[in-house]
């Protein structure tokens, strides 16, 4: 029994040992993308959503497919890690969220970026500020939610799996692909006045809701969309 014991942990170790090097190699092939980005001239801000998010529904897919002994939820942790420092390998970026938002805002961006609490007071200037600064992130949370000023949009809701708690706004960079390739998981976020029937609800507020929608072809004059984003779909 030890035997076999120490065979299975040795092997365990040498998996373990590849997992570093293959971590290596990503950060290497990550730091030849800022190269090129520099040699080229398009060097920006690091922030992907659309990839970002089009990777973890392909790690979530392979998990449900090939590894369903796998934790879901400890997968995607693993994986946001690994974005987090990929995004500090790069220059970092900045998370500014409200107390409320903040665990959120960690459990989702990692222990690799840089997390500063701005007081709701304070919250519109930090928000008017995102479209001079591409390496800041706010976080709000649902029930604070405010409209993106100029310049600004609404690029993700966490969690990316469950109950929405917390909103994401940045100062966003045209991504290279179409609006089209995001998927038939992206949706609009929409502030209305009351849901529709095939809205998924967010947040109801005194006067206003705002829903999960993936289509705008029924837009009430005072509806205003306030974003754009990849969801992952319900946790099966």
């Amino acid at each position: 029994m030890t035997a076999a014991l120490d065979n299975i942990r040795a092997e365990i170790d040498a998996l373990d040992a590849d997992l570093r090097a293959k971590l290596l190699r990503r950060a290497e092939l990550v730091a030849d993308i800022g190269a090129a980005k520099a040699a080229s001239g398009t060097q920006g801000a690091p922030l992907r959503p659309v990839r970002e998010m089009q990777q973890m529904q392909a790690l979530r897919a392979w998990q449900q497919a090939e590894a369903p002994m796998l934790s879901e939820a400890g997968l995607l942790a693993i994986w946001r890690e690994i974005i987090g420092m990929a995004l500090a390998q790069q220059g970092g970026i900045t998370i500014a969220a409200s107390a409320q938002a903040m665990a959120a805002a960690r459990a989702h961006y990692g222990a690799s970026l840089s997390y500063e609490t701005v007081s709701y007071d304070n919250f519109s200037g930090t928000l008017n500020g995102l479209a001079e600064n591409g390496r800041m992130i706010a976080v709000l949370s649902v029930a604070e939610a405010m409209p993106p000023p100029a310049g600004v949009g609404i690029f993700a809701r966490l969690p990316v799996l469950g109950t929405a708690m917390a909103l994401c706004y940045a100062a966003l960079p045209k991504e290279n692909m179409p609006e089209e390739d995001m998927g038939d998981d992206a949706v609009f976020l929409v502030r209305r006045a009351a849901p529709l029937p095939d809205d998924i609800m967010v947040y109801q507020g005194a006067d206003y809701v705002l829903v999960e929608t993936a289509a705008t072809n029924n837009m009430a004059d005072d509806d205003a969309i306030w974003g754009r984003y990849i969801t992952l779909g319900a946790s099966l």
